[in-house]
């Protein structure tokens, strides 16, 4: 009877560890199943372009890339301009309107081939003082700070910076 109880203690023991390896085993295979989901999803963000509408702040060189600090900001126009102007008693321009409600400033490189595109004095033509002109990269160092931009982010680069005239636009 001593020898039949220890034999059934023997195979509960033995019957909880192979239970708990089998646990662990299906629990790591869940765990690499998580992981690959959030890689996949991390790759699909990185990899979706992201366009914003922000404020230009400064640029500067890092390690010998240009890098654009910014503030995303939203245009209102129209209605929705005039009603914000009236609620926050903003007098003068209220057809186009940049509204920031908080500043949160991001730094972001701009790619070696990015397309930069920005308002230059139009020497051909009397219609307008400017005309938006594809630039190089040192020209967005003479954008005052504050302007209105257009950029496109792909892989956590700037591929593409447009100078927006927003007074004239919409």
């Amino acid at each position: 009877m001593k020898y039949f109880v220890v034999a059934i203690m023997t195979l509960l023991m033995m019957s909880s560890c192979f239970s708990t390896k089998s646990d662990n085993e299906e629990a790591r295979l869940r765990q690499k199943i998580l992981d690959s989901l959030h890689a996949d999803s991390v790759e699909l963000r990185r990899s979706t372009p992201d366009t914003a509408v922000v404020a230009f702040k400064r640029s500067t060189i890092c390690d010998e890339k240009q890098q654009i600090t910014f503030d995303r900001v939203k245009m209102l126009s129209g209605e929705e301009a005039a009603e914000y102007a009236i609620r926050h008693k903003r007098f003068g321009n209220n057809v186009n309107v940049v509204v920031n409600q908080e500043v949160t400033l991001e730094t972001i490189p701009l790619a070696p081939d990015a397309k930069v595109y920005l308002y230059q004095a139009n020497a051909d033509s009397t219609d307008s003082k400017y005309v938006l002109r594809e630039c190089s990269h040192e020209n967005v160092e003479d954008l005052p700070r504050d302007q209105v931009i257009e950029i496109i982010i792909l892989h956590s680069k700037i591929i593409y910076l447009k100078q927006v005239d927003y007074e004239k636009k919409m």
